[in-house]
């Protein structure tokens, strides 16, 4: 069975999906988490750059923070298809939780040495970046297909808008014991988070072999990714968007203080921005995407990801600046939610925690690259040409990609969904997926 992209539902309405009782229990649970990771994310910058005044360092802990998605994430989807999703998630925020307590004790000890905070913002990094497949993968189990697309652009308003909260809980507080205010609110959100999830509920899903070594369930995992061209294009998709238009956090700090002459609080701001686009952006596509044809939405914020990153890089208005950066998360929350659900849609329930791992691992593990060179090139180069000029490489990227014939399906009228035959070499066909 096929399905037309124009339609992946078949019922409107911007809030059919939080009609399902447990879907709202875990999409409460995902809003604590997402603003718990961004309060403690935009004080970890701010320290970071304020140890040093250097975007060098900020870019360090943001690597840090973006690392284990390719380390570690990935073994989180084999254990999420292995184990109980909802005890897995329980265990991540509590690990999250402990971390946000651990900077709060750096920020009001007035540390002044780089690697607690590299070593706290990893451990934070890993908790998060491994919730977050862990999550989609459970989507499949709340809400039937027709509103998985609203779903998945729920979730992705939770990542996006806790831009927006999670700095505007932190502005205030960046200078309070040090940062360590924020680092405490971040640890009773996440708090919060473990009750909501603990009210979920056990939550079925079909799983894998927990007999099989891990290591053998991952490369079945991408086998299956590698015998799948619409998901492994996909992959490659946010692979390529996150490498060039998602590296701008490091140099976020000194392009609030150097060009726009900012505090601590105005950078805050600089990121609420952002958030409040991603916010948008995830309920436009929420409300109408079912009206839209998907492709050609994918490929026209593709395009716009990379273009609004030229007026954020060299704005000299704040007003200009707010502006530019509430179209950087607009774009960016929309195609990272399309190609999210577009994936979700493609891949069975058996091993969909591994492709989503894979998916969230191969995106987060460049932004922890990216981040890094940024930070260092903007000390030379400046913050505003390292933001910029990545995004126009995207857009020439994004047009490069119309010569591979199966992102040019995505980009087209119809997409092949789970309930398809597996993939030529896939499970059923020479590929087994356990």
């Amino acid at each position: 069975m096929s399905t037309n992209i124009v339609a992946v539902a078949d019922r409107a309405g911007i809030f059919s999906a939080v009609r399902h009782g447990r879907f709202r229990r875990l999409w409460t649970a995902s809003i604590l988490s997402g603003v718990a990771y961004m309060t403690a994310l935009t004080a970890r910058g701010w320290v970071a750059f304020d140890l040093h005044h250097h975007s060098s360092t900020v870019g360090l802990v943001v690597f840090a923070s973006f690392l284990p998605s390719l380390i570690i994430t990935p073994f989180a989807g084999v254990f999420a298809d292995r184990f109980d999703r909802r005890t897995m998630l329980l265990a991540l925020n509590a690990i999250g939780l402990l971390s946000s307590l651990g900077l709060a004790l750096f920020a009001w000890t007035g540390g002044q040495e780089t690697w607690p905070l590299v070593a706290f913002s990893f451990i934070h990094g890993a908790s998060r970046s491994s919730s977050t497949p862990v999550e989609q993968a459970m989507l499949s189990s709340l809400v039937p297909e027709r509103d998985l697309l609203n779903a998945v652009s729920f979730l992705q308003a939770n990542m996006n808008g806790a831009r927006l909260l999670g700095p505007l809980l932190a502005a205030p507080l960046l200078h309070v014991g040090g940062g360590a205010g924020a680092f405490l609110i971040a640890a009773a959100l996440s708090a919060l988070a473990l009750w909501q999830i603990g009210l979920l509920g056990e939550v079925p899903h079909q799983r894998s072999g927990s007999d099989h070594n891990p290591l053998v369930q991952l490369a079945q995992g991408v086998r299956y990714v590698i015998h799948a061209p619409v998901a492994a294009s996909l992959i490659a998709l946010i692979f390529l968007h996150c490498a060039f238009t998602m590296g701008y956090d490091a140099a976020l700090p000194r392009l609030a203080s150097d060009l726009l002459g900012a505090s601590g609080t105005a950078y805050s701001l600089l990121v609420m921005a952002i958030g409040i686009g991603s916010l948008v952006g995830a309920f436009l596509l929420a409300g109408f995407a079912r009206r839209a044809h998907c492709g050609y939405l994918l490929f026209a914020t593709g395009i716009l990801s990379g273009l609004t990153l030229v007026p954020l890089g060299y704005v000299v208005s704040w007003p200009g600046a707010l502006l530019a950066a509430a179209a950087v998360g607009l774009t960016q929350s929309m195609f990272i939610a399309l190609t999210t659900t577009l994936l979700q849609i493609a891949t069975p329930d058996h091993v969909r925690g591994r492709v989503l791992a894979l998916y969230w691992g191969s995106s987060g593990g460049v932004m922890a690259f990216s981040n890094l060179a940024t930070g260092r090139l903007a000390d030379g180069f400046g913050a505003g040409t390292m933001i910029a000029l990545p995004g126009l490489i995207f857009i020439a990227v994004t047009v490069l990609t119309l010569c591979a014939p199966p992102v040019r399906e995505i980009y087209g009228r119809r997409l092949t969904t789970a309930a398809v035959p597996s993939p030529p070499g896939a499970a059923g066909h020479g590929v087994r997926v356990g």
